[in-house]
C-alpha cells in the first residue's frame, strides 16, 4: 500500500512537471489556456523553438498583439507548408543570428522577437485576444459588441494570472500597439462586470480601482510597449464624425479575417502578396512625404495611415504578416480608436458603455460628470518600470503624444526608458529590417537591467 501511494505521488509530480514545463497542459505544443471571468478560453503560446528545447526558467515576458493581428506577429518564420520561402540573411546580419542554429535553418526567424528573447534567456508567453488566432491557438469568440475595453479588462487579466500561476513569478507585461495599451490599462486596475459582458445585451462601464492597481503593479515586474497605442492621428474628421459614420462604427460585428485569409491567400504566391503590399504602403509613404508643410495637419490623410514602412521590411516578412499575422477584429475595437481620435484624444471607455448609453449612436465630447472612465486620467497608477520602443512616423501612433502620456503620466521609476527608432512606421518597429539590430537588443538590454 505504501509503495502504491508513493508511486502515485511520483506520477502526480511528473504530470505536474510536464504540464508546467512541457508542451502545454492539453497536449498541443506550447499551448496554455486562460479562462476569462466571463467564461471564455484565451489561447496562449509559451515559446520554445521546438519540443526538443526546454522552456526558459528566466523572467517571464507576456506579449499581446496589436489590433488586426494575432500573436504570430511576434514569431516571424517560414511556414512549413510553403516551400517557396528561401530568404538568405544579408552579409551584415547581426552576429547573434549568424551564430544561432535555429536561424541558420530558417533565416526568417531572425525577425522573431519571441525567438530573440528566448535566446537571451527569457520565458516568452504570447496571447491571443478573444476572437483572434489561428488553428489550435484560436481564442473563443466574444459577443459581437466586443470592444477594446473587453479585451483589456477581461482577456488581459486572465492571461497574466495564467503566467503567474504556471511560473510562480512576476511577469513583464506588454505587447505591440493595442497589446501594450491593454497592459497599461491593466496596471490602472480596470475591470468590467463579467456577468453583464457575458449576457451580451450591452456593455457595463469600466471601473478603476487604486487598490487593485497597487496589487497588480506589485505582481508585475515591468511594462514593455512596442509602439503602444493610444490616441491616433486622424484626417478629414468630418468624413467620420457624422450620423452615417457613427452608425457604421456602432455595428456589433466581428470581421473574421482568420477564416477568410487562409482560403483566399492559399491561391496567391508570396511574390504577389509581398508585391501588392509593397506597392500599397510605399505609395502611402511617398504621399505622406510629399504632403505640403503649409497645409493643416487635418488634411494629411496619408500621414495618418502611414503604418508600415515596407522599404524597411523584407518581402518574405511582408508575405508572412499578411498571410499569417493578420487576424480578426470587432468593429467596436476600431470604433473606440475613432472616438479617441475624433474627440480631442480623450482615451476613454466605449461611448455606449453603461445601461444609460446602450442606445447612444453618436459619441459626444467629454463633459464633467458624464460617467465615462478616462484612461488618460489615471496613468499615475502605473508604478512599475516601463520601456517603450516608438516608431518615427505618426501613422497609427503619435510618438510624441504617447511618450508624453506614458512617461510623463505614470509614476516615475529609475528604470523608465523609451526610444524612437529612425526610419520606422508603426508595424516595422516589430518586424522591420532594423528590428533584429535595434529594437530587439534594446528591449532585451532593458529587461536585463531589471
Amino acid at each position: 500500500m505504501k509503495n502504491d501511494r508513493a508511486l502515485g505521488l511520483i506520477l502526480v509530480a511528473v504530470l505536474m512537471l510536464l504540464a508546467g514545463c512541457g508542451g502545454g497542459v492539453d497536449g498541443v505544443e506550447g499551448r496554455y489556456v486562460a479562462k476569462t471571468d466571463d467564461g471564455l478560453d484565451i489561447k496562449m503560446r509559451r515559446y520554445r523553438p521546438s519540443n526538443g528545447y526546454r522552456y526558459r526558467s528566466g523572467q517571464p515576458v507576456l506579449l499581446f498583439p496589436g489590433i488586426v493581428n494575432n500573436f504570430d506577429q511576434f514569431d516571424v518564420r517560414s511556414p512549413l507548408w510553403l516551400n517557396s520561402y528561401n530568404y538568405q540573411m544579408p552579409s551584415d546580419a547581426p552576429q547573434w543570428a549568424k551564430d544561432d542554429p535555429i536561424v541558420q535553418k530558417d533565416n526568417l526567424k531572425m525577425f522573431s522577437l519571441a525567438h530573440y528573447l528566448y535566446l537571451r534567456g527569457y520565458d516568452v508567453w504570447l496571447g491571443n485576444f478573444r476572437g483572434t488566432g489561428r488553428g489550435d491557438f484560436k481564442s473563443d469568440n466574444g459577443n459581437g459588441n466586443t470592444t477594446l475595453d473587453v479585451w483589456c479588462a477581461l482577456d488581459y487579466p486572465a492571461a497574466v494570472a495564467k503566467v503567474r500561476a504556471v511560473t510562480g513569478r512576476k511577469p513583464v507585461i506588454g505587447g505591440f500597439s493595442t497589446g501594450a495599451m491593454c497592459a497599461y490599462q491593466y496596471l490602472q486596475g480596470t475591470t468590467m462586470d463579467a456577468s453583464v459582458v457575458k449576457a451580451g445585451e450591452y456593455l457595463p462601464h469600466v471601473r478603476g480601482s487604486t487598490t487593485l492597481a497597487a496589487q497588480r503593479n506589485n505582481q508585475v515586474a515591468g511594462f514593455l510597449g512596442l509602439d503602444p497605442a493610444g490616441a491616433p492621428d486622424f484626417a478629414y474628421n468630418f468624413m467620420v464624425d457624422n450620423a452615417i459614420g457613427w452608425d457604421l462604427l456602432a455595428l456589433e460585428v466581428k470581421m473574421d479575417l482568420d477564416a477568410v485569409l487562409p482560403v483566399v491567400l492559399s491561391l496567391v504566391p508570396p511574390i504577389v502578396v509581398a508585391g501588392a503590399t509593397d506597392i500599397i504602403f510605399k505609395t502611402i509613404s511617398n504621399m505622406a512625404d510629399a504632403f505640403p508643410v503649409l497645409l493643416p495637419g487635418w488634411m494629411d490623410l496619408f500621414g495618418a495611415i502611414e503604418i508600415w514602412n515596407t522599404a524597411n521590411t523584407n518581402g518574405y516578412v511582408e508575405d508572412f504578416m499578411v498571410r499569417i499575422g493578420l487576424s480578426g477584429f470587432y468593429i467596436g475595437n476600431i470604433a473606440q480608436f475613432a472616438d479617441w481620435g475624433l474627440n480631442d484624444f480623450q482615451l476613454r471607455e466605449h461611448w455606449q458603455n453603461g445601461y444609460e448609453n446602450r442606445n447612444r449612436l453618436i459619441a459626444v465630447d467629454r463633459e464633467a460628470g458624464d460617467g465615462y472612465y478616462y484612461y488618460n486620467d489615471h496613468m499615475d497608477r502605473i508604478t512599475v518600470p516601463a520601456f517603450a520602443v516608438f516608431s518615427e512616423s505618426n501613422g497609427g501612433v503619435n510618438p510624441e503624444r504617447m511618450s508624453n502620456l506614458l512617461f510623463a503620466g505614470k509614476t516615475q521609476h529609475p528604470n523608465d526608458q523609451w526610444m524612437v527608432v529612425p526610419g520606422t512606421s508603426h508595424l516595422d518597429v516589430l518586424v522591420g529590417n532594423t528590428a533584429p539590430t535595434v529594437s530587439f537588443p534594446a528591449i532585451a538590454d532593458w529587461l536585463d537591467s531589471l
